[in-house]
C-alpha cells in the first residue's frame, strides 16, 4: 500500500504546483510534498530499522536421545565445535527414542549464509534426569495492523532475527565427547580384544564397576525395604557407565 500512497502523493504534489493558482498551489504543494517525504521516510525506516515491527520470541523444549548405542546404559552426545573458540557447535543425537541412528544438528547452511550466522548451538551438563534441547527463535512480526497494511507486501514478517539451541544433558548419566574421542575409544576397545593384557585390564574395570553397582543397590534396598529396585538400578548403572567412559576419554 505504501507504494500506492507514495505514487499518489507524488502526483498530487505535481498537480498542486503545476495546475493550481497562487498561493493555493504553494500551500497545497508544500503540504503534499511534506506528506510524500514522510511516506518515503517511513519506508526507509521500515526497510532499515524495521519500523512498524516487533521482535517475537518462541521457546520450544523437547527431549532428545543418545547418539551412542541404545543398549548402553549411559547417554552420549557428540559435539564438534565450529571453528576455534566460537562456542558454537554441531551436535549429534537422536530426535526420537526409536530412531535407527543419530543425526547431526545445527551445521551451518552454506546455501543460506545470512540466516546461518544468526543461529547458534551449544550444550551444557546439568542436574537433570533427561536430555533436552531448548530452541529460542526470534522473528520479526508486525506490531499493528496499520503497519501491516502499509508494508505487508515486503514479506519481512517472519524474517529470522536470531535462534539459539541449548542442549542440556544429565551430568551423571550422559557423556559429551567429540567424534575424535568416540573414534579413539572405539579403537581402544577394539585393541583390547586383540591384546590379552588390555582385555584383562578392561575386564577388571568392568568387574569393579559391577561390584560398585551391586553394593549401591544393596545399600539402597536395605534403606528402602520392599521398594522396586529397577529404576534405581538403571540409574546407578548409567552413572557408573558414564564415569568409566569419561575416564577413558580423558
Amino acid at each position: 500500500m505504501i507504494i500506492f500512497v507514495i505514487a499518489l502523493l507524488a502526483v498530487l504534489t505535481f498537480w498542486a504546483f503545476m495546475y493550481l493558482k497562487h498561493p493555493v498551489n504553494t500551500i497545497l504543494g508544500i503540504f503534499f510534498m511534506l506528506l510524500l517525504l514522510g511516506a518515503t521516510w517511513l519506508t526507509t525506516l521500515n526497510f532499515h530499522d524495521h519500523w512498524g515491527m516487533e521482535k517475537v520470541t518462541k521457546t520450544e523444549t523437547k527431549q532428545i536421545y543418545t547418539a551412542g548405542e541404545t543398549s548402553s546404559p549411559a547417554g552420549m552426545l557428540l559435539t564438534q565445535q565450529i571453528g576455534k573458540k566460537s562456542g558454537n557447535y554441531v551436535l549429534v543425537f537422536r530426535d526420537t527414542k526409536d530412531a535407527k541412528k543419530a543425526t547431526a544438528h545445527y551445521a551451518p547452511d552454506t546455501k543460506h549464509i545470512v540466516n546461518a550466522v544468526k543461529k547458534t548451538a551449544t550444550y551444557r551438563y546439568a542436574d537433570v534426569t533427561k536430555a533436552t534441547v531448548t530452541t529460542k527463535t526470534t522473528r520479526w512480526a508486525w506490531s499493528n495492523d496499520f503497519a501491516k497494511s502499509l508494508f505487508g507486501f515486503t514479506g519481512m514478517a517472519g524474517d529470522l532475527v536470531k535462534q539459539s539451541n541449548q542442549v542440556t544433558i544429565p551430568k551423571d548419566t550422559w557423556v559429551a565427547m567429540t567424534p575424535a574421542q568416540a573414534k579413539a575409544m572405539a579403537a581402544s576397545q577394539a585393541a583390547a580384544n586383540k591384546d590379552p593384557k588390555k582385555a584383562q585390564a578392561l575386564a577388571a574395570q568392568q568387574t569393579a564397576m559391577k561390584t560398585t553397582i551391586q553394593k549401591k543397590v544393596m545399600a539402597y534396598a536395605q534403606a528402602h525395604p520392599g521398594k522396586d529396585l529397577t529404576a534405581y538400578t538403571n540409574t546407578v548403572t548409567a552413572e557408573e557407565t558414564a564415569k568409566m567412559i569419561k575416564a577413558m576419554i580423558k
